[in-house]
């Protein structure tokens, strides 16, 4: 299967690997989601320590993520303040954004990275 090569991007604070990020608007930097209702851009790869680097974010295909909650295998996923993957069901859709969807096992255990298919189809849109 096809990935798509990461892009690279200036942080705002320090950031860890698989997390999901969005452009703050500021020098098209990048941070963890303010809240749900914050678009996604994609998911870092790798974790920077200082504001004067760059991160590498994978904005298509498959990435791994760091989870907050459990998730149902090929469920969708949403991210929170600090940029782990929950779930996206029921009322919690109401302005949230959508990554992708789990790939592989349920995901129980907080703090499990797991993979899941970003879907550009739905990342940007807000259900």
């Amino acid at each position: 299967m096809h990935n798509t090569s990461d892009l690279s991007f200036k942080v705002v604070a320090t950031l860890a690997a698989y997390r999901g990020v969005f452009l703050n608007g500021t020098g098209d930097t990048v941070g963890y989601p303010t809240t749900t209702a914050s678009a996604p851009i994609g998911i870092t790869t790798d974790t920077v320590l200082d504001t004067d680097m760059a991160i590498p974010v994978r904005s298509a295909g498959i990435a791994e993520l760091e989870f907050n909650d459990s998730v149902t295998s090929g469920g969708l996923v949403a991210l929170n303040a600090a940029g782990q993957g929950v779930p996206a069901v029921g009322a919690t859709l109401t302005n949230t954004y959508v990554i992708g969807r789990l790939i592989g096992d349920k995901v129980n255990t907080t703090g499990t990275v797991a993979k899941i298919l970003i879907n550009p189809h739905s990342v940007y849109g807000q259900l």
